[in-house]
């Protein structure tokens, strides 16, 4: 039994207080010899002795009623497996449910999620009268469907029945964190958490964490988990779905890259593809004759818009046990045209002197007389003529060795980017590397890096490098991953400008704030993104950096736009590398289109929607679910913001009064289809802390958790034999103070 509790130990020292007062009150008498009176002692000395049994006996009772009072506010319990007459004590709890993507794995008629919540009533029912229980939903992030434990049972049954399933990750650490927070300061003789999951590896990453967690309050808190897995052996899922394409033009075929994995150990054979537009038929469809386990595919497929606008597509594969991760969806901005500047800083005597003579053929590379229908409209100017142009005619702007820029040019350039326009700079023999690195990155961090010295020689064409040859990671070269698609590394550089990566902004303890010449303002500071390598060397040095700034981006190469120091202009890979580098700089602004499951949705608007409501469809409801998010001020700009994105697939949003439709997507993390479980060598030291049970459909939880609970609490019986005391001492108070 539990007695080390202080009201117990305050409740024992006041037994001393009706013994005190015993003493205290004792009667003191004089003698008196009186000869009258002797024959009356021995009748005294009789009475006085009964008086003194009395006064014990009561004495006792009160100093006993006192103890069991002490006990009863105590609460004793019995911490064995016995039970008994008052049966066991009641339990303050909190469910954990697993509700991530990976739970939707069915056997054919029931998911997995679907026999956790069965488990979780089972749970429920195994309770003691006077328990109470919260209820945790788990993925990445922890939704307290019932924050504080609540003793009202029939409340966690409705939460439980009608618990969503997500298309989120899962990461189980932050949810058992929050149940031993909630449980540690409760005051109760059992204590529980219930764990309902899966026992898929990718969900236990901090396994270790997680071990420590339930060590350290094993003590306080018994821990249980359930594991509800039938150990798929097959599954196929999209695990990527891109668009190849640099650009989304309206009525041109687009290519799409489609990655089929297969998490299971057999060989799976007749895969088929499919993509679609708008939810419409499918466009396009492949069949993948074999994948063998553990294995991935690539397939292209190809799709075209027809209208300008907001468009999803959807990569979709025949449905199979966990249907969730067969199909995953991109939005894309179809676009009519676009509008490019070329500024040539050294025009030559001869058109094919010129130093955009091979970016204007490549932008648009189609006979003369097709030109002015083509997508992408180019219009060329020489940097004298840059003065009297303005950046927002166009959507993206390419410097090719263009020595310097008018001061206006510079302080246009700011408003340009913000609102999503783009920057793609060249050198060459007549740039002035001075004035990039302190104009365009010092004074404004445009620039992803700075301009270093150059190396090589151009007249030298037996020593030259080339660009990397593999392990392609930025988006706008990755599709060189693919063999099929051609190689990078056939160009051949003989001169380049070393490119020394802009470090990000650091001032040092104690250092004296920089004068505004070498510091940019902070609204620029803001605006600036972290710089990234796009293409480096064979030796690793970076060849082609990009930076974010406001809604815009910045592509600086390190060498010649013609073949005056390299012959990438010739090689096959220049048009699609060109292509993508300025789809990258036109659909910046439309990154925000597609986010990962459980990301925020955020989107810019015009002033004019500032105060207005917009609406919500979310994706893959069995009844039309909308959602109403107002458009706030932020950073001085209007912006519409949602993080209701639990599910995968297309959200449509809509606004009025002015009209506004736009679409966006949301993807699931690709480790959800993964079938990998915690091994047994993982499972051993975690059983150490926690009793983990292998759910099968013919167990009873409920049997189980009774017959394994310990704990039997005392302190009604304990009252209620207080409440007898009482009753005892107020009659033999009543008795022994009658005449006689």
């Amino acid at each position: 039994m539990s007695f080390l509790n202080p009201i117990l130990l305050a409740g024992v020292a006041a037994i001393a207080v009706p013994i005190i007062i015993h003493l205290l009150n004792r009667r003191r008498f004089q003698k008196v010899r009186w000869a009258a009176m002797r024959f009356l002692q021995n009748a005294i000395e009789q009475n006085q002795r009964r008086l003194r049994i009395e006064d014990l006996i009561l004495l006792a009772l009160r100093c006993l009623l006192l103890a069991l009072l002490a006990l009863a506010l105590a609460r004793p319990a019995v911490l064995s497996n016995a039970s008994g007459v008052f049966g066991q004590s009641k339990v303050i709890g909190a469910i954990i449910l697993d509700n991530s993507l990976s739970m939707g794995m069915s056997d054919g008629t029931a998911t997995r999620f679907d026999k956790a919540r069965a488990a979780a009533l089972q749970i429920l029912d195994s309770l003691p009268a006077g328990s109470a229980v919260a209820v945790l939903l788990a993925s990445d992030t922890v939704r307290a469907a019932i924050p504080e434990p609540t003793y009202d049972l029939n409340l966690a049954r409705k939460i439980l029945r009608e618990a969503p399933l997500s298309d989120r990750a899962t990461d189980l650490l932050p949810a058992l964190n929050q149940a031993v927070r909630t449980l540690e300061d409760r005051l109760a003789v059992r204590k529980e958490i219930f764990l309902l999951t899966d026992g898929q590896a990718a969900g236990w990453r901090q396994l270790s964490e997680i071990q420590s967690l339930l060590e350290r309050s094993k003590t306080a808190i018994a821990s249980h988990v359930v594991l509800i897995n039938e150990h798929e052996a097959r599954n196929l899922s999209l695990s990527d779905l891109r668009m190849a394409s640099g650009l989304s033009p309206i009525r041109q075929p687009l290519r799409f890259e489609a990655r089929v994995t297969n998490h299971g150990q057999e060989e799976v054979r007749q895969a088929r593809i499919s993509l679609a537009i708008d939810g419409d038929p499918p466009h396009d469809e492949f069949t993948l004759e074999t994948i063998p386990g553990g294995a991935s595919r690539n397939v292209t497929l190809f799709a075209n818009f027809r209208t300008e606008g907001f468009h999803t597509v959807t990569a979709r594969l025949v449905p199979d046990r966990l249907p969730a991760d067969d199909e995953r969806t991109v939005a894309l901005r179809a676009i009519r045209e676009v509008k490019v500047l070329l500024v040539d800083g050294d025009p030559g005597n001869e058109p094919r002197e010129s130093e955009v003579f091979f970016l204007r053929h490549a932008l648009a590379p189609v006979a003369p007389d097709a030109a002015a229908d083509y997508f992408i409209q180019v219009k060329v100017i020489t940097s004298a003529e840059l003065a009297q142009t303005r950046w927002t005619d166009f959507d993206a702007a390419i410097l090719a060795n263009v020595p310097t820029l008018p001061e206006s040019a510079v302080a246009d350039l700011a408003p340009y980017l913000r609102s999503g326009g783009g920057l793609i700079v060249f050198p060459g023999d007549r740039i002035d590397a001075a004035f990039y690195n302190d104009q365009l990155l010092r004074q404004h961090r445009f620039l992803p890096a700075a301009l270093g010295t150059p190396r090589g020689q151009s007249d030298q064409e037996g020593t030259f490098t080339t660009f990397q040859a593999q392990g392609y990671e930025h988006p706008v070269v990755s599709l060189w991953n693919d063999p099929a698609s051609g190689t990078l590394a056939s160009a051949r550089f003989f001169k380049h400008i070393q490119l020394r990566p802009d470090p990000p902004p650091a001032s040092p303890p104690g250092a004296v704030p920089q004068p505004s010449s070498v510091t940019p303002p902070p609204s620029d500071m803001a605006e600036a993104g972290i710089p990234q390598v796009i293409l480096a060397y064979k030796d690793g040095t970076p060849a082609v950096m990009e930076r974010t700034w406001g809604l815009g981006r910045v592509v600086l190469f390190s060498s010649t736009a013609d073949t005056a120091w390299n012959d990438l202009p010739v090689r096959p890979a220049f048009v699609p590398l060109l292509h993508r580098t300025l789809g990258a700089i036109v659909l910046r602004q439309d990154e925000g289109l597609n986010l990962r499951v459980g990301d925020k949705f955020r989107w810019r608007l015009g002033p004019e929607f500032l105060g207005r409501d917009a609406t919500f469809l979310m994706p893959r409801q069995v009844e039309v679910m909308r959602d109403l998010r107002p458009i706030d001020l932020v950073a001085g700009q209007p912006l519409l913001q949602y993080d209701q994105t639990d599910r995968a697939g297309v959200y449509e949003v809509a606004i009025t009064d002015p009209t506004f439709k736009l679409k966006f997507a949301a993807q699931a993390d690709p480790r959800e289809s993964s079938l990998e479980e915690l091994s047994p060598a993982q499972l051993a030291p975690l059983r150490h802390t926690a009793n983990v049970v292998s759910w099968t459909p013919d167990l009873s939880l409920r049997t189980l958790m009774q017959k394994g609970r310990s704990g039997l609490e005392l302190w009604v019986p304990v009252a209620v034999i207080c409440l007898l005391v009482a009753l005892l001492e107020i009659a033999l108070g009543q008795w022994f103070s009658r005449s006689r």
